[in-house]
């Protein structure tokens, strides 16, 4: 991975079809600083995030301020906004000469900006709409007490300046460095603390009603970020994303005290914080003695914790292991354990993980055809676990004869004959690295045991578990160097004469074969050579895609917003223009009120579609026709998003067989959708329940591109086409449907294809 150069292209792959990020750990990247220095480029990587009241949600970040992707970044200015030098100098580098012009216009315009004060400027070529200038107080080199106190207050206006910057032209979200701490001498740590205590106090008199706002520590140095980091822990408490007892999985086990005291260990005091009050109100309830003997094992709910339930053990550490697997193994997929009894009990270390791991082997044997996920997490202090895990050994769950057992491998005594299989070989169904306390808490890693500390690998973070399910099977099907990718995508029909330049020149730069193909109304790109290079050519292939992809959906909103809002202009002033985020604006607090109506599956998750101006415009079709009915229709992780902001397009969603029209399709039924659309590679099957305007149908045909003619009059057209049984509708106007609910259902292979014959999967809960 350390050669491996596509890394803009990945991270951009992800964020577009899954809205997930990743951040690359161990790898050098080869590529010319925004200061001029060949230094190898600062990988975005988050070291805390927390939700605030008021909308509010604030994050620590180790990055460049000149590559970080955000509505604005903050720059430490001059008052005269002469950006010649630090910060602002590689700003200016970057994004060109428009913003020291627009700069020096301001100043002509209004003098010089006060210390405490902030103006915005465009942003020119970085990837982000605006430059927030602030001007920071300066300070003498080894300052005295009274003028920091002088200082300080001035520190605090140019942040509450910056917060009125990103009010005024509605961000979502704003980087902001430690200003004033660098050239201007201004104390790293009293810095941090005045930022973050700006935002506390922000988040009490923001409206909750305002738009969300991301405010973003971030910096390239450890200094400053480890000062960031640790006045938000101290001023605002533990970050919601990275505690580290917190395991997303179905159960989780807590080791506790006799007198079942919750907040007695590491361990345990983490799970009842992140939990709450409530689980150790409920484990006394369910123990009037307050006190339990060796062996106990209690289940709780898991109330704020991201899992099912909790297992709650005193000591008895194999006897414990055995039992929890059988608790766990007919209600639950998985299942997480600590180091059980290594913290306040003091067992041995590794005698510890000899009978974990050998309870989990034996467990397994007894229980062939079974299949548990089982975890074995490190809590981030137990550093010396770390290192006895790491010494002996890895557990590996294998497929082998469609029989799930377990097997151990010793690092330095493999049996003659077998190898440890790899996290991203075809044969394991799941691994689990004891040394790796990461992998069990994000599930995110591609990793080599052997190198812990040197390793390259990725961490992927997403906001839901089934989009990190996702981007995990995508990246490592991308990534495992195939020699031949087909990438199904409809908006290449949307490349011009410059995408296929580029294209051209991908194929040269990889020496690989790009193909376009047009068939039965689906379109795509397959890429044939080396591997390497097939991979490398994909992601760049892939980033031009979702870029067509997002341009045409951004054309598609504004078109729509357009249609519904009406904005004129004074006499003598430009046209205005649609730019979304006002409209939106104007357009908020429109809410429909009608429930989902129960479809009778199992499902994962059922989430609400709104967007006002969608609603508006099919409001306007429903007058013209009269007759709606709720279908389905059946869509890819990476348009979910996109059919919610721009409603349903020929492109994303086109069955395999269009048998009826060149059109957009639903079904009545969700069995009907799922048969509908069969050719599905994602663990999970996402279904849109919509409004549609069927009006007048008639029979479908392959040859139709708009609705046929009706018989009264050659003028006017059917509203829609079907099939013969009416089970399938097709529309050629995408306003005439309104996404109202996405149904999310995961799915897993059966060896019976009886139940659903369309691919050899079943539905599961």
């Amino acid at each position: 991975f350390s050669k491996f150069l596509c890394h803009v292209a990945f991270c951009s792959a992800l964020n577009g079809k899954f809205g997930c990020a990743a951040v690359f750990h161990n790898v050098e990247f080869t590529t010319t600083s925004s200061s001029g220095s060949n230094k190898g480029t600062v990988m975005p990587e988050i070291k805390y995030s927390r939700h605030l009241s008021g909308g509010l949600k604030i994050s620590v970040w180790k990055d460049d301020l000149v590559t970080h992707k955000a509505d604005a970044v903050v720059n430490a200015a001059n008052e005269h906004l002469n950006h010649g030098g630090g910060l602002a100098l590689a700003l200016c580098r970057a994004g060109g000469p428009q913003i020291q012009q627009a700069s020096d216009q301001i100043i002509k315009v209004q003098g010089r900006v006060a210390t405490g004060g902030a103006v915005v400027t465009p942003a020119g070529n970085l990837p982000c709409k605006y430059i927030i200038h602030a001007v920071g107080p300066y300070v003498h080199l080894n300052p005295l007490k009274s003028d920091i106190a002088a200082a300080s207050p001035l520190l605090d206006k140019a942040i509450q300046s910056i917060f009125r910057c990103t009010e005024f032209h509605n961000l979502q979200s704003v980087a902001i460095p430690a200003i004033s701490s660098g050239l201007y001498n201004f104390p790293r740590d009293l810095c941090a603390d005045i930022i973050v205590n700006a935002v506390k106090s922000l988040s009490y008199v923001r409206n909750p009603q305002a738009i969300s706002l991301e405010i973003r520590l971030v910096n390239n140095d450890d200094p400053s970020v480890q000062e960031m980091l640790r006045a938000c822990k101290e001023i605002l408490g533990p970050s919601d994303s990275f505690s580290g007892a917190v395991q997303i999985q179905n159960v989780i086990v807590n080791t506790i005290a006799h007198d079942l005291d919750l907040s007695k260990g590491f361990v345990s005091k983490a799970i009842s914080e992140k939990a709450g009050w409530k689980i150790q109100d409920e484990i006394r309830k369910r123990n009037k003695w307050n006190s339990v003997a060796d062996g106990y094992v209690g289940e709780t709910e898991a109330y704020n914790l991201n899992c099912r339930a909790v297992y709650h053990t005193v000591c008895a550490v194999k006897s414990l292991v055995t039992r929890c697997l059988k608790m766990a193994m007919n209600t639950f997929s998985s299942i997480s354990f600590p180091a059980i009894g290594t913290g306040n009990l003091g067992f041995q270390k590794e005698e510890v993980a000899q009978l974990m791991i050998g309870a989990a082997e034996q467990f397994a044997k007894q229980h062939k055809g079974k299949k548990l996920d089982v975890y074995f997490v490190i809590f981030p202090k137990d550093t010396d676990i770390y290192k006895v895990h790491f010494s002996w050994g890895l557990c590996v769950l294998l497929k082998d004869t469609s029989v799930i057992y377990c097997r151990l491998w010793g690092l330095n005594q493999q049996p003659s004959g077998h190898r440890a299989p790899s996290l991203t070989s075809n044969e394991t169904t799941n691994v689990v690295f004891l040394t790796a306390f990461f992998l069990a808490l994000t599930g995110s890693a591609f990793y080599n045991s052997e190198k812990a500390s040197e390793t390259p690998y990725i961490e992927l973070f997403a906001d839901s578990s089934e989009a990190l399910r996702e981007a995990k099977a995508w990246a490592t099907r991308i990534l495992h160097k195939p020699e031949d990718i087909t990438i199904n995508n409809n908006h290449v029909i949307r490349f011009g004469q410059e995408d296929h330049e580029k294209l051209m020149s991908i194929q040269t730069k990889f020496n690989v074969l790009i193909t376009e193909f047009f068939r039965n109304g689906k379109c795509g790109i397959t890429i044939n050579g080396e591997r390497t290079d097939v991979s490398s050519a994909a992601l760049e292939v892939e980033a031009m895609l979702l870029k067509a992809q997002e341009d045409f959906a951004n054309a598609e909103e504004n078109e729509l917003l357009r249609s519904v809002v009406c904005w004129q202009a004074f006499p003598g002033s430009e046209e205005p223009e649609i730019n979304a985020a006002l409209e939106k604006t104007y357009l908020t607090g429109v809410d429909s009120k009608r429930k989902l109506q129960k479809s009778g599956l199992k499902i994962v998750k059922v989430e609400k579609m709104e967007n006002n101006a969608l609603k508006q415009v099919f409001e306007l079709n429903e007058k013209r026709v009269l007759k709606f009915q709720q279908l389905y229709q059946c869509v890819t992780a990476q348009f979910c998003e996109l059919i919610c902001r721009v409603g349903f397009q020929r492109e994303y969603a086109p069955p395999e067989e269009q048998k009826y029209g060149a059109g957009i399709y639903f079904t009545t039924e969700v069995e009907t959708a799922l048969k509908l659309w069969k050719d599905y590679e994602e663990e999970y099957i996402y279904i849109i329940e919509a409004r549609v305007l069927t009006g007048q149908s008639t029979a479908g045909s392959p040859q139709f591109i708009v609705p046929p003619p009706t018989k009264d009059d050659p003028l006017v057209l059917y509203d829609s086409v079907t099939d013969a049984n009416k089970d399938i509708f097709v529309i050629f106007n995408g306003q005439q449907a309104l996404p109202e609910f996405l149904i999310t259902f995961r799915i897993c292979l059966t060896l019976s294809k009886s139940k659903f014959p369309w691919s050899g999967r079943r539905l599961i809960s």
